[in-house]
């Protein structure tokens, strides 16, 4: 019963975003949130890392996979033209989520990656906070999941150039 819950407000939660924003339907739990660009790949980039910063978080890490797997190490069967990983935070929220439990810094700092596709459409992906500490079953921790998901999703929404109607989420 209570994995019926948690699907049902999921897929509730995902009818709040405007049409055609999802890339392919990944609105279930445990998946990544896909959302597609209306933006080249470094103008999502940009785009992304300013909402971020809007915010007063920081970008603290970004990872061009692209540089990753293109040496003599180079992984087989990746298909795409760019990735990139942007980390961020913020210094309140980094103190919240480790006053509410120290073990979800292994979360943090968030993550949201930019992919260009090969026929140049660009998804920016993400696991929703609530998902990544929901096994930690705590409930201060859960309350303030429910801020991030909110955050996080309108800082992907504003870069992606959906309308600020399209914010909403659950």
């Amino acid at each position: 019963m209570k994995g019926l819950k948690i699907i049902l407000a999921v897929l509730i939660g995902g009818l709040f975003l405007p049409l055609g924003v999802w890339s392919s339907d990944v609105r279930s739990h445990g998946q990544p949130v896909v959302v597609n660009s209306h933006h080249s790949f470094s103008e999502t980039k940009d785009k992304l890392k300013g909402s971020i910063e809007r915010r007063n978080l920081k970008t603290i890490l970004e990872i061009n996979h692209n540089e990753l797997v293109e040496g003599p190490t180079a992984m087989a069967g990746i298909k795409g033209k760019n990735i990139v990983t942007l980390g961020f935070l913020g210094r309140r929220m980094g103190q919240e989520v480790l006053q509410a439990e120290p073990k979800a810094a292994l979360e943090i700092p968030l993550r949201i990656a930019i992919r260009e596709l090969e026929d140049g459409r660009v998804d920016i992906i993400y696991y929703q906070p609530s998902y990544l500490f929901k096994h930690y079953q705590n409930k201060d921790l859960e309350k303030l999941s429910g801020q991030l998901d909110t955050l996080i999703g309108s800082i992907v929404l504003e870069a992606a150039g959906w309308p600020k109607g399209g914010e909403k989420r659950h």
